[in-house]
């Protein structure tokens, strides 16, 4: 069973304000805990029967994930040059999807922690817009 697993950072362990995600602040923190968040869903996935995890880094740059300190059973997608963003290399050959540290829609809710929708750079820079709605 082979399990995709697609991350992003607003809702890591922790996370509580913007100003921690900048590189200026607690952004090397966070990295970590990013990480150690991702780690334990490929933990799951693969104590519930998954034979392969991929990873797809989804937040800023897309390169925050700390590959020496993943698990090394994941094949991590990482960098920002994707056409579909948060979920490049989803396929129909993936029984499922996780999705770890994501927040809320802008306005979706008052209790969100750093609600936002997602940045239309990516879809500016895409020829497929419906691949990043």
């Amino acid at each position: 069973m082979k399990i995709y697993i697609s991350a992003d950072m607003e809702g890591i362990s922790g996370v509580a304000a913007n100003m921690q995600l900048k590189k200026e602040s607690e952004y090397q923190r966070f990295r970590r805990l990013m990480t150690a968040d991702v780690n334990a869903a490929i933990k799951g996935a693969f104590a519930g029967g998954a034979t392969e995890v991929v990873v797809c880094d989804g937040h800023g740059n897309m390169s925050n994930i700390l590959i020496e300190e993943l698990d090394p059973r994941a094949q991590l997608i990482s960098g920002n040059n994707r056409v579909m963003c948060q979920m490049e290399g989803i396929d129909d050959s993936f029984a499922g999807v996780f999705f770890v540290g994501y927040h809320g829609r802008e306005g979706g809710s008052e209790r969100g922690v750093i609600n936002h929708t997602l940045s239309g750079q990516c879809c500016r820079d895409s020829h497929q817009w419906a691949a990043c709605r």
